[in-house]
């Protein structure tokens, strides 16, 4: 949040607009800085990683993972809803990633707690908006248990600007390295009427105690040979859930590569061109802007859409700034996504932003 005079804005502004576009850092209209993505800087986190950007902007991201109960729809149980089948939750549900950001006093010295938080809140209502729909659930017992992503982003500088757009790679990396324990369902099973009356025992013969526990096997045994050779299952009940220790015990999150993206088109004053990847400078000048979410393979669903500034854009415009920014988000997807790590390692690339 730089402070400029009239005569510092208006040069940035003609340099920006000129037939031979010039910025202060040397770069074209449309070229990004580098930027580098250090997975696993949180041990303690269940996925966590650190973003910086060439000139100072640092953020670091971690995800805690909790066991939450969530009360499930009625169309959730029948199978009816959103959810796409039954035992899974729809949008807006308790499952849904929690987002808290961090602006630290030393990434904005020159502002008061209450501005800090402000623009917390204002960070956080971003990240809930157009990043977290994307966030598919956890599921431990669906419909009412799921794991719950805590995500916590801390701005440590802020001094190479850029922020929100960074914001989304800082989460999307530390969703990238999220490691999700494996569950599995345990229960008890009870009995079912032999041809005679009588109960059957697990293996077939009778008198099964009616509450004996046979732990895992409730989850997996199909039904048995009841009257008249229908099939009748075994009643099973008081469902609860373990570790599964199989292979590491742990998987990474589906469809990772899907996440959103955010591209920041700053535009200039009385000039149809944009720039990429604002300088604090950069942004203090060229108030006007367009935040594009972009998410799923290729970039091909927007996600979110927001104008910044006051002159605004004229509606013949936004469609060829939609395209534009739909190929920048691609090129950073696909840039992000070949360097995903399987394990805790630090990437550098040049991003657009």
């Amino acid at each position: 949040m730089a402070t400029l005079s009239p005569a510092e804005r208006s040069y940035i502004i003609s340099g920006l607009s000129s037939s031979t576009p010039t910025r202060l850092d040397g770069r074209s209209l449309h070229s990004p800085r580098a930027i580098t993505i250090s997975y696993g800087d949180a041990p303690q986190a269940n996925g966590s990683a650190r973003v910086c950007v060439e000139g100072g902007t640092e953020i670091i991201a971690g995800i805690r993972l909790e066991v939450g109960d969530v009360v499930p729809r009625t169309s959730d149980i029948n199978g009816t809803g959103n959810g796409k089948g039954k035992g899974r939750a729809t949008g807006g549900e308790g499952w849904q990633t929690q987002v808290e950001v961090d602006v630290t006093p030393q990434a904005y010295p020159q502002l008061s707690q209450q501005a800090l938080s402000l623009l917390s809140a204002q960070y956080e209502s971003l990240l809930s908006d157009h990043f977290v729909p994307s966030i598919p659930p956890l599921p431990i017992l669906p419909p009412t248990k799921y794991f719950i992503p805590h995500l916590q982003l801390t701005i440590i500088s802020a001094s190479s600007g850029s922020i929100p757009s960074t914001l989304f790679i800082a989460a999307r990396a530390a969703f990238s390295d999220l490691k999700i324990p494996k569950t599995k369902r345990i229960g008890w099973e009870g009995a079912t009427k032999g041809h005679n009356g009588d109960r059957e025992t697990d293996d077939g013969g009778m008198d099964m105690e009616e509450s004996d526990l046979s732990g895992i096997k409730a989850a997996v045994r199909g039904g048995r040979k009841g009257p008249g050779g229908k099939s009748g299952r075994a009643r099973v009940g008081g469902d609860e859930w373990d570790l599964d220790p199989s292979g590491d015990g742990l998987e990474v999150l589906q469809e990772r590569e899907k996440l959103p993206v955010l591209i920041i088109l700053n535009l200039i004053p009385s000039s149809n061109a944009f720039f990429l990847d604002a300088t604090l400078a950069e942004e203090a000048a060229c108030s006007d802007r367009l935040h594009l979410c972009f998410a799923n393979f290729n970039a091909e669903t927007i996600c979110g859409m927001r104008m910044e500034g006051e002159s605004g854009i004229p509606t013949g415009r936004i469609k060829p700034l939609i395209v534009e920014g739909q190929r920048i988000a691609k090129q950073l997807m696909q840039s992000l996504n070949e360097q995903i790590p399987t394990g805790a390692s630090g990437i550098t690339a040049a991003a657009h932003r």
